[in-house]
């Protein structure tokens, strides 16, 4: 239990701490801007003045590594041969006492999937260590501080794998450099027809898992997912609308046969969302107005009246997770929404549809003073550590799938 110290100052609260009080800190006859006079006091934890966040590494179910790799239906076993004359139709209606037609089979791709190894290093030099540890110096920087730091980067570093789009890439050589991450999750919600309309020059672009899986959305329409766009076509924009969204719907369902589960978005994705509904219900009855009410903001209080706005949740039932990694998002259009279904894949159970395959989760390592060895493990006098993960994004059904792209900024 913590007992309650009793200061009720700053300079009581710095005496405690640093043994010293405001007197010995500002010297008594000097000024701030003579050397030596003034010695300032920092707390040693730095504030991280920057939004971490990862929510759409956070929202995809993560499951264990078994296998390298996947089936994937690519065509339907639903067309009978014809055994004789009339014998039969080509969806089995069979004359009677008839023969029976040949066996029907669908058609079977195989999808390998490779690991990805996925670090984030860090170290402090062994005199910084010590001196954090072991003298009244005041330091930043310690394993200690950058550890909880280096995970809330790490895993943001993850989320912009997840999110990154293809078409901001200068050329071939620097996607091929991407291969090392995370596959994206534009790259795998995608479908020939956006590799076209975006014609950024090779044609591999929106073809996941290159160099591991046989995957070419430009021979067939096989892997495509659904793609629509806000505008007229997928090269034009315009403000998204509640008739786009529940088309698409309706396409993926007819696509896929399957119900998603998961929207996904940038925070400006979700501001357009949220003005495609707004005018729906700003407008209220004034019989069926709440009664009125203010807020208090620090003591201070609001006129009396009725609050406006909406905040969305749920866009048909669907859960919308912002993200601030905003895939397609520019100076005039709000990022690509993402319609998904991470639910169980049937045919593979405890696999999702779409998710994280995990062969090593995020664990910590450390070659420091605190480790048997140390300095020699490392080859030079610094505490070093790092995270790491092996893990891949996978798909088990790209139909499933669906984005709205070109969605336009509005006022």
């Amino acid at each position: 239990m913590t007992t309650f110290l009793g200061l009720q100052t700053l300079d009581e609260l710095t005496n405690y701490y640093y043994g010293r009080t405001p007197d010995e800190i500002m010297k008594a006859g000097y000024t701030t801007g003579d050397a030596g006079a003034y010695n300032p006091i920092f707390g040693a934890i730095a504030w991280a003045n920057f939004n971490l966040e990862a929510n759409l590494f956070a929202a995809l179910p993560k499951f264990v590594w078994d296998y390298s790799g996947a089936r994937i239906f690519t065509a339907k076993g639903d067309t009978l041969t014809d055994k004789g004359s009339s014998n039969n139709t080509a969806k089995g209606g069979n004359v009677e006492g008839g023969l029976i037609p040949d066996s029907v089979k669908p058609t079977i791709e195989e999808v390998q999937f490779k690991p990805k190894t996925l670090v984030y290093p860090f170290e402090v030099s062994e005199l910084h260590e010590h001196l954090v540890e072991g003298s009244r110096d005041d330091l930043f920087g310690s394993l200690a501080h950058q550890r909880i730091y280096a995970a809330d980067q790490f895993k943001e570093n993850l989320n912009n794998m997840l999110t990154l789009d293809p078409a901001v890439l200068a050329n071939e050589a620097a996607d091929d450099l991407t291969l090392l991450d995370l596959e994206s999750i534009p790259r795998i919600v995608s479908n020939d027809a956006e590799e076209d309309a975006v014609a950024l020059g090779w044609n591999d672009a929106f073809d996941p898992w290159r160099g591991t899986a046989s995957i070419d959305r430009d021979s067939a329409t096989t892997y495509d997912s659904t793609v629509n766009s806000a505008g007229a076509s997928l090269t034009t924009s315009d403000v998204i609308t509640n008739s786009t969204f529940t088309d698409t719907l309706s396409d993926i369902r007819i696509a896929g046969g399957k119900e998603p589960n998961l929207l996904v978005g940038g925070q400006d994705t979700y501001s357009e969302v949220q003005k495609a509904y707004f005018n729906a219900v700003r407008i209220q009855n004034a019989s069926e107005a709440r009664s009125e009410f203010n807020v208090s903001v620090n003591g201070i209080n609001t006129f009396d009246g009725q609050g406006v706005g909406l905040h969305i949740s749920t866009v048909y039932g669907l859960p919308f997770i912002p993200t601030k990694d905003s895939p397609g998002s520019t100076s005039t259009n709000a990022g690509d929404l993402f319609i998904l279904n991470t639910s169980a894949d049937k045919m593979a159970p405890n696999k999702p549809l779409l998710g994280l395959q995990v062969l090593k989760p995020i664990l910590y390592y450390e070659a420091s003073k605190r480790q048997q060895g140390w300095p020699f493990i490392v080859d030079s006098f610094v505490d070093r550590a790092l995270y790491e993960m092996l893990a891949e994004t996978t798909c088990r059904n790209f139909k499933a799938q669906g984005k709205v792209i070109n969605i336009l900024k509005g006022n």
